[in-house]
């Protein structure tokens, strides 16, 4: 693990390790411990997949707390909470299973028909790879409530992007890389859409707006256009 500043008001957790369930829920407990201390002090933490930056107000821990060195201070707060989590194997989260049903292909993924020609693979033996890994939501960005989604058969890995950007509507479930994501509002981007899902993953009329949250687990399932009600499905445009 490696902290370092981020200016003169916050502070870097990198783990350096490859982006696995294990190295974010790390990160997730130590989120989790520096909330219930509720330091008044720390303004904003953000994690993404493998580190995670703490905000904190420098001014407020010298003249009202007496700190006199606010990053060293953040610094071994850390490195206590995470030797605790270690010794104490404290790295459990609350994470909750999501089956998510899908449609792949046609007008639920105009990506999907070139995908199959640069792996090589039928359809049957592309869903088979997509749906049968479990996933897990190593990072939530881009969108609100949109998840990164790591986990991917390492055979779907893809090295390029759609040849233009296009309107990609809610609903679609997207590759990038080595990741997959399921878009949450309509937005313009050079994804590739391989499917399509009615669950709403972003509600702002909720309390609880995300559906999903950071080390969730994901399972797709294939589901069949009768099999299915579509919601407020619209094909994605050029």
């Amino acid at each position: 693990m490696k902290i370092y500043s981020q200016g003169d008001q916050a502070i870097v957790i990198a783990i350096e390790k490859d982006v696995s369930q294990n190295v974010t829920r790390d990160l997730i407990a130590v989120r989790h411990h520096l909330l219930e201390k509720n330091l008044p002090f720390i303004t904003e933490i953000v994690p993404t997949e493998s580190d995670m930056m703490i905000c904190y107000d420098a001014r407020d821990m010298i003249k009202h707390h007496h700190i006199t060195s606010p990053f060293q201070y953040m610094k071994d707060l850390v490195h206590s909470i995470h030797k605790e989590i270690e010794v104490l194997n404290l790295n459990e989260v609350d994470s909750t299973s999501h089956n998510i049903p899908i449609i792949y292909g046609e007008e639920f993924g105009p990506d999907l028909k070139g995908l199959l020609n640069y792996y090589n693979i039928t359809e049957e033996e592309f869903i088979k790879l997509h749906s049968g890994n479990q996933y897990f939501v190593s990072m939530m960005g881009y969108l609100p409530g949109f998840p990164y989604l790591t986990g991917m058969n390492e055979a779907l890995y893809v090295n390029h992007t759609s040849e233009e950007k296009k309107l990609v509507r809610a609903g679609s479930v997207i590759l990038e890389g080595k990741k997959c994501g399921i878009v949450t509002t309509d937005t313009y981007n050079d994804w590739l859409v391989i499917g399509y899902t009615p669950t709403h993953l972003f509600n702002p009329n909720q309390e609880d707006f995300n559906l999903l949250k950071l080390g969730d687990n994901v399972t797709f399932q294939p589901k069949k256009r009768k099999e299915i009600e579509l919601g407020d499905f619209k094909p994605c445009q050029s």
